[in-house]
């Protein structure tokens, strides 16, 4: 292979060094006429991570440049298997014009990374690509979160002291791909660790971070052209300020300046929303299974029945941020309520749907300068179908969408009268703007498809002449326009034809007047194409003014997508309205699983009751064997709060609720076990997340607690846990806890006022467990526990051994049992027995009366006693 210093030695390959030296850590993609080209450890890494081809270009004496390519057109793909596997991209693209035997200028125009990658093939629909930018200071943090392809921009700040809180339990809600830190940050390996917790979070520092961070209110106010960052509430989180303005700063860099449609700045306001953990979406499998990790079987899943893309991603943001205003849920309950009421408008509003785009998505390539023709024309018709779904969903007052104004209409009628519908991808090739928008554009197109008609006369005129019935002008980019003439025809060709090209079987000509036309064609079609791409670049400046209102239908939209999304549940799945009240009770009648039931046989799930108040039913002791419920049980309570929170129906047949702030599920060693903990000190760090942050509107689902260590310790530790939930001082967080400790069962005799025993019981048939699923009041005295593993297909010589052993330990702890009650009496009660003794001694019956009898018989008895 080359010299490194003989590699760069031409103009083009200058021009690639300057380039990747300023990109360093990025693979720089070089445009070569229809390809983009990789060279040097580049192209190693391109090859083996795109599996294409490594060749070599050649450097004559000086050997061999490494080179791998990808065409052009086929981009996008690529893109996505690079960015996937965790590297930056250049695009470096000719930015100059060609002028012939002059080197064509390129420039890097975006940089690509895993969280600002916007091509529809690498993004999922329904899911948000959000990237992250934390500054972490000495007693404040601030994080910022963005997703460029649909301008979404979010921030806020924290003290210190949650920064593992926040980094492990709230980051997780929004599954960051990309993280950008200062340099500072980047070294401080504690730090990394803690982000490390996230799988598939590629975590960079920014050279230029500072410099944004460091002028961050003039970054803010200058983006957003606000005055005053009171705009958005953040002018005293100093933090949050810096790490939205280094943000900022990142993307501006990776889009080269492009990011007009990110409008404003949300804050996380975590107050307003039902709290849920890292464990709790893990446990309750809302977006993925615990089993496999993957989609299926999840509560998303199940959930997830929108039509639009947007929709997708709003209803798995409801999910994540479940509402705790009473009024606001309540508006989406009345929502709901007048889909499922009014079917007509159900079924009308779904069929638009179904002809709206990403809107958000498609505004965001249009507004990154990477649209096309066909992206315009389907957010027109998106837009068309939004405002038609606007007219006819006016009659719900809750959606207020009258208060909504909206100029769409115009940009409409305009996209409408400058775009053909059958609009192509390249805007730079034309023929896609309409006649009547430009005099100039007509004209040119009017010369060009006269100088057509002219060639096809000339063709008609040379067959004439000529007598060659065969004669064909034809046209190709090398030659241009040409007279073809098959080899048995030669002898017929005229003097004035000039010869271009042979071929095997025909030969090629060209004439003066053919000539004169084509140079007229070339020549129209090159300033129609610029005039063309012209109108595109100023349709799209019209459509980014409307940014804000576009974004604003689009949300409206996703919302409305929702609501109906959750009348077509309730009525599929026979969901009621839960009844909200404020009395601190949660009754729900006939509760069921919504996921379970759904791959049941003929959804043949039994439906269970839920009664938890602050008081007496505050915490639940559920025993019972296993396989027997109690797990999907303490799960579908938790998972129908949720829903009820998020404005969803909830599958019962009557409930009346009090709102929750933090729904906590502990269960299992989390996927948390990466970061090197084991499995009983993950379940530790949980439970204590859990006690450190209820509070008296809390619901927990405490599932086998203490399990993860020795049968005493996790009795212990069980047993003391459960008396922390109901002895802190005004605050009774509501609790279920599911145990196979038997022992725990003694806490309701203990705190009669706070705790419930529930079982679920089994029967035997046979030696057979049958579970009947339903939970009841009282206590549990059997596990079923080598039944179960029969079941569950153990051989059958283990589970025999296991039964004997069984019985050899019943019997040792019987023994031991014996042995301890007869020490306990030879050792506690010496004194009586020696009294006894003494005192029968002293009877002699052969002279005792009745009486004295009597009264001997009842000193023995109070003796006993």
């Amino acid at each position: 292979m080359i010299k490194p210093e003989h590699a760069f030695a031409t103009p083009m390959m200058q021009q690639y060094k300057k380039l990747k030296e300023e990109y360093s850590d990025c693979i720089l993609l070089f445009r070569l006429g229809d390809f983009y080209e990789m060279f040097m450890e580049d192209a190693y890494t391109g090859a083996d991570v795109l599996n294409i081809t490594l060749t070599s270009r050649d450097r004559g004496k000086d050997g061999k440049i490494p080179m791998a390519g990808i065409p052009y057109h086929a981009l996008d793909s690529y893109l996505s298997k690079l960015v996937t596997a965790g590297y930056k991209v250049a695009i470096g693209e000719q930015v100059g014009d060609i002028t012939k035997g002059e080197l064509v200028e390129r420039g890097v125009v975006r940089i690509v990374t895993p969280g600002t990658i916007i091509d529809e093939k690498s993004l999922e629909k329904k899911e948000n690509n959000y990237i992250l930018g934390l500054q972490v200071e000495k007693d404040f943090f601030g994080i910022a979160i963005a997703d460029i392809s649909t301008g979404n921009f979010y921030t806020e700040e924290y003290n210190i002291s949650a920064l593992e809180n926040v980094i492990i339990n709230e980051l997780v809600k929004y599954n960051p791909k990309e993280c950008i830190l200062s340099s500072d940050n980047y070294q401080d390996s504690k730090l990394l660790k803690l982000l490390n917790t996230h799988k598939n979070l590629n975590i960079y520092s920014h050279s230029e971070w500072d410099f944004y961070t460091n002028k961050s209110e003039d970054t803010i106010k200058d983006h957003f052209s606000i005055k005053s960052l009171n705009t958005y509430n953040i002018e005293n989180k100093k933090t949050a300020v810096k790490a939205s303005a280094g943000l900022l700063g990142y993307l501006k860099y990776t889009q080269k300046g492009n990011i007009s449609h990110i409008k404003n700045i949300a804050i996380l306001d975590t107050k307003e929303y039902v709290g849920l953990d890292r464990a709790t979406i893990t446990n309750l499998e809302i977006f993925n299974t615990i089993k496999d990790g993957n989609k299926k079987g999840s509560l998303i899943n199940f959930l997830d029945r929108t039509i639009t893309p947007m929709g997708g991603r709003l209803l798995k943001e409801w999910i994540i941020k479940p509402l705790r205003n009473k009024n606001n849920i309540e508006k989406r309950y009345a929502c709901v309520e007048k889909y499922i009421k009014d079917n007509k408008l159900k079924i009308n509003t779904v069929s638009l749907l179904k002809e709206v785009g990403d809107i958000e998505r498609l505004l965001s390539k249009i507004s990154l300068n990477m649209g096309n023709p066909k992206d315009i024309i389907n957010l027109k018709n998106s837009l068309k179908n939004s405002l038609e779904i606007y007219r006819i969903n006016e009659v719900i007052t809750e959606l207020e969408i009258n208060k909504l104004k909206t100029n769409s209409k115009e940009l409409i009628q305009k996209i409408e009268n400058i775009i053909l519908e059958e609009a192509p991808l390249d805007p730079k090739n034309g023929n896609f703007i309409k006649i009547g928008n430009n005099k100039e554009l007509d004209d040119l197109k009017d010369v060009s498809l006269n100088s057509k008609k002219h060639i096809a006369r000339i063709e008609k005129e040379e067959k004439e002449k000529t007598g060659i019935g065969s004669l064909k002008i034809k046209y190709n980019q090398v030659f241009g326009y040409y007279i073809e003439i098959t080899k048995t025809n030669l002898e017929q060709v005229p003097d004035y034809y000039m010869r271009k090209q042979t071929l095997v079987n025909a030969e090629r000509f060209i004439t003066p007047e053919l000539k004169k036309h084509e140079e007229i064609i070339i020549s129209a079609e090159e300033k129609t194409k610029q005039m063309e791409y012209e109108l595109f670049l100023n349709l799209c400046e019209e459509i980014k003014k409307e940014t804000e209102e576009i974004q604003s239908i689009s949300k409206v939209i996703a919302k409305i997508d929702c609501l109906i999304n959750f009348a077509e549940i309730a009525i599929n799945e026979k969901y009621i309205k839960p009844t909200i009240i404020e009395n601190g009770d949660i009754k729900i009648i006939k509760n069921r699983h919504p996921v379970v039931e759904m791959i049941l046989p003929n959804k043949e799930f039994v439906p269970n009751e839920v009664y938890l108040n602050n008081k007496e039913h505050q915490l639940i002791i559920i025993t019972g064997p296993n396989m027997a419920g109690k797990s999907v049980y303490i799960r579908q309570v938790a998972i129908t709060m949720l829903l009820a929170q998020i404005g969803c129906f909830i599958p019962a047949e009557k409930a009346e609720i009090t709102l929750v702030d933090n729904i906590f599920v502990r269960s299992g060693a989390s996927d948390m076990i990466t970061s090197g903990l084991s499995t009983f000190m993950v379940e530790m760090v949980e439970t204590a997340n859990i006690l450190n942050n209820a509070t008296n509107e809390s619901l927990i689902i405490m599932d086998e607690i203490g399990r993860g260590t020795s049968t005493y310790d996790g009795i212990s530790i069980a047993w003391a846990i459960a008396e922390y939930l109901i002895n802190r001082k005004g605050i009774y967080p509501k609790t279920l806890f599911a145990t196979h400790y038997h022992e725990l069962q003694k806490l309701e005799e203990i705190y009669k006022d706070k705790i419930k025993n529930y079982h679920f019981p089994a029967t035997e048939n046979n030696g057979e467990p049958i579970f009947l699923h339903l939970i009841q009041k009282g206590a549990s005295n059997h596990s079923f526990g080598i039944q179960v593993a029969k079941i569950a297909g153990l051989p059958k010589e283990v589970y025999e051994n296991a039964k004997n052993i069984l019985k050899n330990l019943e019997k040792e702890k019987e023994k031991n049992k014996t042995t301890k009650d007869a020490k306990n009496l030879k050792t506690e009660d010496t004194q009586e027995l020696t009294t006894l003794k003494s005192l029968m001694g002293k009877i002699n019956i052969s002279s005792t009366t009745p009486l004295e009898a009597l009264n001997h018989l009842s000193e023995i008895k109070k003796l006993l006693e």
